[in-house]
């Protein structure tokens, strides 16, 4: 029996799975792992590299150093090997990021020049250590909201689509949380999307046991909730309401 993108449902992510188990001791199993994941890695590492053509090559090794991390590190018990190095990569990648955007801030020292810490903090040295976490919090949101933005981008969506497309009544927006948390927890739906670029309505439709026409008009919101969820955006998931993080794990209590 044929799934929606045409292929017997619930093979290949199986498969990949055992692909990646052998791939950690066998150089020609690796090779073949990671050719079927290039084109994956390289779209990841162009999206994020943005306009700026010098990052891209500097990106495509992180990605690439990520991939091999992810071989090296993987266990079954982790889950499905595309959901952990989907991870690993995006992690990887932010870390990059991170390097590009990074400013140095000064800050007024809690410690004497012996290191001890015995004195108490001065008001100055909580206003400054006060400002530079928030200093921090500030472009941990940035970093992640320009990553999130080019992920959208990559699927035709704005920042205006998505609040324009995100329900406003509390009973909607409950059923959409857990329509994508069905998605996050199913792995061949996240490497349907993931890796293959497709988001599979019907498939989405049967797992939630949700009419296709819901899953249809929510597509962009679910595609964002899972985007945000799947690429650990720390920041980003406190805006996501407790619908979808009672079944994820805490939150901040937000809202997307």
């Amino acid at each position: 029996m044929k799934n929606d993108y045409g292929e017997s449902p619930g093979v290949e992510v199986y498969d990949i799975d055992e692909c990646a188990k052998k791939a950690l001791t066998n150089e020609t199993e690796f090779e073949l792992l990671l050719q079927r994941f290039r084109p994956f890695l390289s779209a990841r590492a162009s999206r994020l590299a943005g306009t700026y053509a010098d990052r891209r090559d500097e990106m495509m090794d992180a990605a690439g150093s990520a991939f091999f991390e992810a071989v090296k590190e993987y266990d079954k018990q982790k889950g499905h090997f595309f959901q952990f190095m989907n991870t690993v990569v995006h992690r990887r990648l932010t870390d990059v990021l991170r390097g590009f955007y990074a400013k140095r801030v000064d800050t007024v020292p809690i410690e004497n020049d012996s290191g001890d810490r015995a004195r108490a903090a001065s008001p100055v040295d909580i206003a400054s250590m006060n400002a530079y976490m928030e200093n921090e919090r500030r472009y941990g949101l940035n970093l992640e909201i320009e990553c999130f933005k080019g992920e959208l981008a990559e699927w035709g969506v704005t920042l205006e689509e998505l609040e324009a497309n995100s329900p406003k009544q509390d009973r909607l927006r409950g059923i959409y949380k857990r329509i994508a948390a069905d998605i996050i927890n199913d792995a061949e739906i996240t490497q349907i999307i993931f890796a293959r670029h497709y988001f599979p309505v019907k498939k989405i439709s049967v797992l939630s046991k949700v009419p296709r026409k819901t899953v249809e008009r929510a597509r962009i919101y679910l595609l964002a909730s899972v985007i945000i969820w799947a690429g650990d955006y720390d920041y980003l998931k406190g805006y996501i309401s407790n619908g979808m993080e009672n079944d994820k794990g805490s939150g901040k209590g937000g809202r997307l």
